[in-house]
């Protein structure tokens, strides 16, 4: 019996990020190229992240902005060599903090869209 219970509480922990990034309640402000899917996979990555990090993975709104084309992070962490990448600033509402994102996104090889994200930490200019 207590495997079981093992078994079924990993799998509510494995799917629980899966589950928060599809919430309809999430409210996205701003302008973002990223296609319906791709928003789910990114915040499926930011609440799994916030989760291990902050111990919250509950996002209740999302603030998205492009960054200028030929945009380039100065801190080599942030950056991304990828052909045609481009960055967006994204700020989530975690647990009623806001935590700023750099989300960089670039075509992906095998079709659809790759992508990376780093939390920029309060003071920090990627």
């Amino acid at each position: 019996m207590s495997v079981r219970i093992a078994t079924s509480l990993l799998c509510v922990v494995l799917t629980a990020p899966q589950a928060i990034a599809q919430s309809t309640d999430i409210k996205f402000v701003g302008q973002s190229r990223a296609t319906p899917q791709l928003k789910r996979d990114i915040l499926t990555a930011v609440a799994g992240y916030s989760k291990a990090r902050h111990s919250c993975d509950t996002i209740a709104t999302v603030e998205t902005a492009p960054l200028p084309q030929g945009y380039e992070p100065k801190t080599a962490m942030f950056r991304v060599s990828a052909p045609q990448h481009f960055y967006e600033r994204w700020v989530a509402g975690l647990c009623g903090a806001k935590r700023a994102f750099l989300v960089a996104m670039w075509p992906s090889p095998k079709g659809g869209a790759d992508y990376k994200v780093v939390e920029v930490p309060d003071g920090t200019e990627p």
